[in-house]
């Protein structure tokens, strides 16, 4: 509620910048132009909130030419009296719209972070689920799917950092799901490398479906797939491997890391970025794989500059 509230009175405040930005203003700190020689100018909003990748339209009442005090934030792009507003990342950007006569009418825009595929749209891939980072709503909501859950209990399932490579991250705004209930945020610490397993103790209830997995995945490679959400604002390459075999290894990133191939790159935008790896890839080397204890049946491994954060969500092995 707090935040909520927080929320709202931030809102407020912008809203209140932009309606005394958007009062008149023709740009020469004197009364408007001569109506025989231009129109008025006026914008038919004077605020807008936009999620990431968002697009809104502003009208004006007088041919104008458009800009945006922050491109990284958002852009726009005018047509004469019309512009479309597009949201690039979180943050706050004011769109003007000045006329030849020196008429200038503001616009604030606060974009927010994408939310995700949203409350309505919770339902997992596939016919079968094996999730190792997933939340609670999600879960319950397709428990009928989940043959075997590797989510940390805390019990023989736990999620073991390396020698203090990670801290703490800063977890914000919505998971990949577009719920409330939170995703793995890890920072790296000074220690010039970062690593953690999601680990099935010896013994541990989750031991025999994860060989009963690999053994299926084996056996039909092109029907299995891992599932994983990632997002960033900063550079970072991220490398993973799984089932305990570090022949499975690929990054996400624009360079190596850790001896880890590049699978694939994505946009540092603050929003979620989801990723279907297929199991084809790596079924010769799982053949052989050791899951006889000290299971890290997934890991996840950042590129060692102090500060950079590893953000993940609904992680899991799913059969098609």
């Amino acid at each position: 509620m707090k935040a909520n509230k927080f929320f709202a009175v931030a809102l407020a405040a912008l809203t209140l910048v932009g309606f005394n930005a958007c009062k008149g203003n023709n740009g020469g700190g004197g009364d408007d132009p001569d109506p025989e020689q231009e129109a008025t100018l006026a914008l038919d909003q004077t605020s807008i909130q936009l999620e990431v990748d968002g697009t809104a339209t502003l009208n004006a009442t007088v041919e104008a030419t458009w800009s945006s005090s922050d491109a990284a934030v958002a852009t726009v792009v005018g047509n004469g009296k019309e512009a479309t507003v597009t949201a690039i990342k979180e943050g706050n950007a004011v769109i003007s719209a000045t006329t030849k006569g020196g008429q200038t009418k503001t616009c604030v825009v606060l974009v927010k972070a994408k939310a995700g595929p949203g409350p309505e749209g919770k339902v997992l891939k596939g016919s079968q689920v094996w999730p190792m980072i997933l939340d609670g709503t999600t879960a319950d909501a397709n428990a009928s799917k989940i043959v075997a859950d590797f989510r940390p209990n805390d019990v023989d399932q736990f999620l073991y950092v390396w020698e203090e490579t990670y801290a703490a991250g800063t977890a914000s705004g919505l998971n990949f799901h577009g719920n409330g209930d939170g995703y793995t945020a890890l920072a790296v610490t000074g220690k010039g490398w970062a690593g953690c397993g999601f680990n099935l103790n010896e013994g541990a209830a989750g031991v025999e479906p994860a060989r009963a997995l690999r053994d299926a995945i084996v056996a039909d490679p092109d029907n299995y797939f891992l599932h994983m959400a990632i997002k960033s604002t900063d550079n970072a390459n991220q490398c993973f491997y799984f089932m305990n075999t570090e022949g499975t290894k690929f990054v996400l990133g624009a360079a190596s890391v850790y001896d880890g191939p590049v699978y694939a790159n994505f946009d540092r935008d603050g929003a979620w970025h989801e990723f279907d790896i297929p199991m084809s890839k790596y079924a010769a080397v799982l053949a052989s794989a050791d899951l006889s204890k000290g299971n890290n049946i997934f890991v996840a491994l950042t590129e060692g500059v102090s500060g950079y954060q590893l953000n993940l969500d609904a992680v899991y092995f799913y059969k098609k």
